[in-house]
């Protein structure tokens, strides 16, 4: 069975979604927004695309400390730990979405956020 990776820039407001296959390049997927259903959301997102591995970006401090951000994403990896049958990764996410406002990305910026992560993740683990 082939790797296919789902990559997750998750947001107080919006999640955004990317896809890659085998060792990639990450492609932007989606949007989505984070309400009550976002687990459920990504369950069925999982099941449709086949997905077998996914990888979160970490929001670390420049400090190194924890932050409240990178204890909430963690709370969101511990969550879907419980439901889901699948290797949850994570990866250093610093300025993943400052980069593509740099390079003039405005909409749907979470997206383009989740396949820096994404691509990240592949090159660090020679994907």
């Amino acid at each position: 069975m082939r790797n296919k990776f789902l990559g997750i820039d998750y947001g107080d407001q919006r999640v955004g979604l990317a896809l890659a296959e085998g060792s990639g390049p990450a492609l932007p997927f989606k949007v989505l927004k984070n309400t009550k259903r976002l687990i459920e959301d990504i369950k069925d997102i999982i099941k449709q695309e086949d997905i077998n591995n996914i990888v979160v970006g970490l929001p670390h401090s420049f400090s190194g400390q924890e932050n409240e951000r990178l204890i909430i994403t963690k709370n969101f990896i511990k969550d879907l730990q419980k439901v889901l049958d699948i290797n949850v990764a994570t990866v250093d996410e610093q300025l993943t979405s400052k980069l593509y406002e740099k390079m003039g990305v405005v909409k749907d910026i979470d997206k383009h956020a989740a396949t820096a992560i994404l691509d990240t993740y592949l090159i660090k683990n020679d994907f």
